[in-house]
C-alpha cells in the first residue's frame, strides 16, 4: 500500500510539473525553427544550383568571380589553428563545392566571440585574475616542481590558461554509478542554505529530475539563490517548450545555452556539454551523468548504463563555481561583482576547516578559443604515465596527435587499457570507434568493451597518482567544439576507488585482441567503418 501511494505521489508530481508548460505543436518554437532552418537550407542549395547556370550563359564572369571569392576562404582555413584533420575536411569540401563549402564554413566553423560576449567574458576574467592569487593561498607552492613535476606542470598549465587554481583542503568522493550518487545529491541539496548552481547538457523530466526539482522549488521559496542552466539542443526532446519560463515562474533563475533559433548560425554547432552542481560553494559534483533516468538505470535503453561522478567538499569547489559563473555571466550579460561571496568558507565558522585529500583542480574549455584545455590535460597525463594508463570513453574518434600519444605510451612499456561500450547508443559512431582498434592493439594497447551495456564515463587514471573525471569524450566535438569541464586529481583518496572501478569493469568486459577482431570484424564491416571514418572530424 505504501509503495502504491509513493508511485501515485510521483505521478502527481510529474503531472504537476508538466502542466504549466504544455504547448500546442503549431506554437512550438523548436518545431517552427526546424521548419524555417529547412527552408533556409533548401533556399541556399537552390541558389547554388541556379548559380551554376551562369556558367552556360552571358553572365559566366559573375559565376567565376563568386567562385574566386569563395576560394579566398581557403586562406583563413589554412592559417587557422584548428586541428589538421578538421582543416583537411574543410579544404576538400571547398575544392569540390566552393560556394557551398565557403557558406558552410562561415556559418559553422568560423568560431569566435561576439563583441558583447568578449566584453562580458573580459569583465569576469578581470575579477578572476584579481582573485586568483588569493583564492589558492599559495597551494601551487606546496607542490615541489622537482619532486612532483607531474602535478606541478599540469596544475600550472591549467592555472595559466584556464583561470582555475589547484587546491588542497578538499575531500573527494568517487561514485562508480549514477544510482550511487543520486541519493547523495538529493541529501546535499536538501542541506543547502545559501545557493544552488546547476549546469547540465541534458535535463529530462522523470524521477531523477523531478526529485531534484521539488527541492529546488522549496529552496527558491525559502529565498536561496537557485540557478539552472541547460543546453537547448541537448534538452530538445527531454523538456517541454519554454521550460525556462516555467522555472522562472517558480522562483528558479534559468539560462538556456544557445537557444534553437530559426536561422543558420555557428552557435548551433557549439553546445554546452558540461555537468556541474555547486551547493553553497563548499560541495560540488561533476562527472559523466546528466539529469535523466537512464543515467541512474531507472530507464533502460542500451543495457546497463555505466557512468560515474566525483564529489568535491572544500576549497576546490570554487573551480566549478567560477566555471559556472563565467558562462552564466556571458549568457545573461551580468557582472560578477565579488567572487568572495561564492567561496567555500564564506558561510562557515572561521574555526571550520576542510580536510586535505591530495590536490584537486577543476578546469573547463570553451569552443570560442583555440586553447584546447581538455585535450591538453588528457595528453599531459598520457605523456607522464610510467606504469599504467586506464581510459574510459563512450566515443573513440582520435586525431593523429592523440592516436600517436596513446600508441607511444604503450610502446614505451606503459600498461595502456581503453574501455568502450559494447552496446552502442549511436551505431555510426560505434563503427568509427572500432575502426581505431587495430592500430592501437598493434601498438600494444589493450581494448575492452563493457559487455553489460553502454559506458558513458569519461575518465583517465595513471600510476595511482593522477586522474581526471569529467565530461570530455575522446571525439572531435568534445575536444574542439563543445563547452566541457573536468577535475584533475593528484594523490587523492578517490584515485584508488577509480582504479578499483576500472578493474571491476574490466572483469565484465570483453577484450578485443587481433584474433577477436579477425574473427568478428568481417572484411565488409571493416570497409564500411573505414569509409565512415573519413567523416570522423565532423562527428
Amino acid at each position: 500500500m505504501a509503495n502504491k501511494n509513493k508511485e501515485k505521489t510521483k505521478r502527481e508530481k510529474t503531472q504537476r510539473i508538466q502542466e504549466p508548460v504544455i504547448t500546442p505543436f503549431y506554437l512550438n518554437k523548436k518545431l517552427v525553427a526546424g521548419i524555417i532552418l529547412f527552408l533556409e537550407v533548401a533556399t541556399l542549395i537552390t541558389g547554388i544550383i541556379l548559380l551554376r547556370y551562369f556558367a552556360n550563359g552571358n553572365y559566366i564572369w559573375i559565376y567565376w568571380i563568386i567562385r574566386a571569392l569563395c576560394w579566398l576562404v581557403l586562406i583563413p582555413i589554412v592559417n587557422s589553428r584548428m586541428d589538421a584533420a578538421y582543416k583537411i575536411i574543410w579544404l576538400v569540401v571547398m575544392v569540390l563545392v566552393p560556394v557551398l563549402g565557403a557558406t558552410l564554413y562561415l556559418l559553422f566553423a568560423n568560431k569566435k566571440f561576439s563583441k558583447k560576449e568578449k566584453k562580458s567574458v573580459g569583465n569576469v576574467h578581470k575579477e578572476l585574475d584579481k582573485f586568483m592569487s588569493y583564492s589558492s593561498k599559495g597551494v601551487l607552492k606546496k607542490i615541489d616542481p622537482d619532486k612532483e613535476p607531474n602535478a606541478y606542470n599540469i596544475a600550472r598549465y591549467i592555472h595559466s590558461n584556464g583561470r582555475t587554481n589547484i587546491f588542497d583542503n578538499t575531500e573527494t568522493t568517487y561514485y562508480p554509478w549514477g544510482e550511487d550518487v543520486f541519493p547523495v545529491m538529493l541529501e546535499k541539496l536538501r542541506n543547502a542554505k545559501h545557493y544552488i548552481f546547476m549546469e547540465y547538457f541534458i535535463i529530462e523530466q522523470g524521477h531523477f529530475w523531478n526529485s531534484i526539482l521539488d527541492i529546488l522549488i522549496e529552496k527558491a521559496k525559502a529565498g536561496l539563490d537557485v540557478r539552472v542552466m541547460y543546453d537547448d539542443l541537448g534538452c530538445m526532446n527531454t523538456l517541454p517548450n519554454d521550460y525556462d519560463q516555467y522555472l522562472e515562474s517558480v522562483g528558479i533563475k534559468c539560462c538556456v545555452f544557445a537557444p534553437i533559433r530559426p536561422f543558420l548560425d555557428i552557435r548551433m554547432n557549439n553546445r554546452d556539454h558540461r555537468k556541474i552542481l555547486v551547493i553553497d560553494g563548499h560541495t560540488g559534483f561533476t562527472g559523466g551523468i546528466n539529469i535523466a533516468d537512464e543515467y541512474i538505470n531507472e530507464k533502460i535503453r542500451f543495457g546497463k548504463w555505466k557512468d560515474n561522478a566525483i564529489m568535491l567538499h572544500g576549497n576546490g569547489v570554487f573551480g566549478l563555481t567560477s566555471l559556472f559563473l563565467e558562462t552564466w555571466s556571458r549568457l545573461k550579460n551580468e557582472e560578477v561583482v565579488d567572487f568572495n561571496q561564492y567561496l567555500s568558507t564564506k558561510y562557515l565558522d572561521e574555526t571550520t576547516s576542510f580536510k586535505s585529500d591530495g590536490f584537486v583542480q577543476a578546469y573547463g574549455s570553451i569552443p570560442y578559443t583555440f586553447e584546447t584545455i581538455g585535450l591538453n590535460v588528457y595528453q599531459d597525463i598520457i605523456f607522464r604515465a610510467k606504469k599504467y594508463l586506464y581510459i574510459s570513453t563512450p566515443y573513440l574518434i582520435l586525431n593523429d596527435e592523440m592516436m600517436n600519444a596513446i600508441k607511444m605510451a604503450a610502446k614505451n612499456g606503459v600498461d595502456v587499457r581503453l574501455l568502450t561500450p559494447h552496446i552502442p547508443d549511436k551505431k555510426i559512431v560505434f563503427g568509427i570507434t572500432r575502426s581505431f582498434y587495430r592500430q592501437l592493439v598493434e601498438a600494444g594497447v589493450r581494448i575492452y568493451e563493457y559487455v553489460p551495456g553502454f559506458v558513458h564515463a569519461k575518465t583517465f587514471i595513471a600510476d595511482d597518482e593522477m586522474a581526471t573525471v569529467g565530461t570530455i569524450n575522446l571525439d572531435y566535438r568534445s575536444l574542439f567544439l563543445h563547452s566541457e569541464n573536468g577535475v584533475f586529481l593528484y594523490k587523492t583518496k578517490s584515485i584508488k576507488d577509480i582504479k578499483k572501478d576500472f578493474e571491476t569493469t574490466f572483469m565484465v568486459s570483453k577484450e578485443y585482441t587481433l584474433e577477436v577482431m579477425d574473427k568478428e570484424f568481417t572484411p565488409a564491416y571493416r570497409f564500411i567503418v573505414a569509409i565512415l571514418r573519413l567523416f570522423a572530424p565532423m562527428l
